[in-house]
């Protein structure tokens, strides 16, 4: 085991210190998505509040399935391609610490095996984010211990780096009707109920109000 004051990595990005949410913003305008999308990244960011850390991960990895899916009609599937096409167009690697091909990889890995390193591309035999409680903040980052291999990633950092990909994104699509008309149906919260089948009280659903 290697001490983290004794660390040594080999750092493929240039975005390595702690940075504040407030702070992370502040060179970049972006509008306010629309409240059903919001309401997703900020259930990100209190899954994460409250040391939640996997369903953090999983919410962020899926934000750009959700917000392609959402430039598409019902039939019509997001696939790697709109994925990476996502990461490329509105991500950045100094943000995010990875690139189009790792991001999706790692999406698959961890929603579908539970797994980092999962994927059957993945090249690295391990995957770790650094959380609060880890004491120090390494992003984009990997090590070689032997025939071990890790890539090494700041969990607040990259959920960052997706929020803003996801405020870029929507900066392009704001006055898309279709769009808009998709953004009605994602699963959000409906503090009155869904007529005609619940009223008064609240729920999460799908669907049109």
């Amino acid at each position: 085991m290697v001490p983290l004051n004794e660390l040594h990595l080999s750092v493929r990005a240039t975005l390595l210190c702690s940075v504040c949410h407030s702070e992370f913003f502040k060179n970049e305008t972006f509008m306010r998505l629309p409240q059903q999308l919001e309401n997703i990244v900020s259930d990100m960011w209190r899954a994460f509040s409250a040391h939640l850390y996997y369903p953090a991960l999983l919410v962020c990895l899926t934000l750009p399935d959700i917000c392609m899916s959402l430039t598409k009609e019902k039939d019509m599937y997001v696939k790697a391609v709109d994925y990476e096409s996502f990461i490329s167009n509105y991500g950045r690697i100094r943000e995010l610490g990875l690139t189009k091909e790792e991001c999706y990889r790692l999406r698959g890995g961890i929603v579908h095996r539970g797994n980092a390193a999962g994927h059957h591309f993945q090249t690295n035999t391990h995957i770790l984010f650094s959380v609060p409680e880890t004491g120090a903040v390494i992003h984009a980052a990997s090590m070689v211990m032997g025939e071990k291999t890790a890539a090494l990633y700041d969990l607040k950092m990259f959920c960052q780096g997706m929020e803003r990909a996801v405020r870029r994104w929507y900066r392009k699509y704001h006055l898309d009707a279709d769009v808009q008309r998709r953004t009605l149906d994602l699963l959000s919260w409906r503090p009155q109920g869904v007529l005609p089948f619940l009223e008064g009280g609240p729920v999460i659903a799908s669907g049109p109000p």
